[in-house]
């Protein structure tokens, strides 16, 4: 049963780096070469993390975006390669809507990411909608 579970996360995995891979193709700004990776419409409680896995490789500059509903708001963001090792951690306690991170790979891989959303008031609970973007450039 436990063989059966590693081949079934192994086999949705791979399928996962294969819709990422083909939805490369848009162009965000033509201008400045950004590529959409993945966008997604998160609704979850405030308090919770969210855990998404991307290729991402060498030579490329990566930009996760992600903008919400509330006033304000406080957003934790990991990056961490395979071996779980940190790529990039930003902690962000003001009030934006939009927050941007921006970070590179050192090797072309599967990376993960970690994402946060508290409500400052501590109200545990709270539904936050967001909308996340990863887009990607070549290094200029």
């Amino acid at each position: 049963m436990v063989a059966f579970l590693k081949r079934l996360t192994i086999c949705l995995s791979l399928i996962s780096c294969f819709q990422f891979g083909f939805s490369q193709n848009v162009q965000i700004n033509p201008s400045v070469k950004w590529k959409m990776i993945l966008t997604h419409d998160i609704s979850f409680e405030s308090g919770n993390f969210i855990f998404y896995e991307f290729p991402a490789e060498k030579n490329y500059d990566y930009i996760f975006n992600i903008t919400h509903n509330q006033d304000s708001l406080h957003a934790v963001i990991m990056i961490y390669d395979m071996q779980d090792q940190l790529v990039r951690k930003m902690i962000l306690e003001d009030n934006k809507l939009s927050i941007d991170l921006g970070f590179d790979v050192a090797s072309s891989g599967t990376y993960k990411v970690v994402l946060g959303l508290t409500d400052p008031k501590k109200k545990k609970g709270q539904p936050i909608d967001s909308h996340l973007i990863l887009m990607r450039r070549e290094k200029v």
